[in-house]
């Protein structure tokens, strides 16, 4: 894993399951007004929130 991928995965909070994911992005939606979206990550096998809708589909491409 390049020291790049670690500081953006590491940086970020990691959920486990979709379901998670989806949740607190309704929830922080709600909260900060900002359209959100969420992405599998495969170094952490786990999910994560972003404001970069367009990151989140390309790293779902992947």
């Amino acid at each position: 894993m390049t020291r790049l991928v670690w500081w953006q995965c590491g940086r970020k909070k990691r959920y486990q399951d979709e379901h998670a994911a989806n949740y607190y992005r309704r929830q922080f939606e709600q909260e900060r007004g900002k359209k959100l979206d969420y992405y599998w990550c495969g170094y952490c096998n786990g999910f994560h929130l972003t404001s970069n809708v367009e990151y989140a589909v390309e790293k779902n491409a992947v």
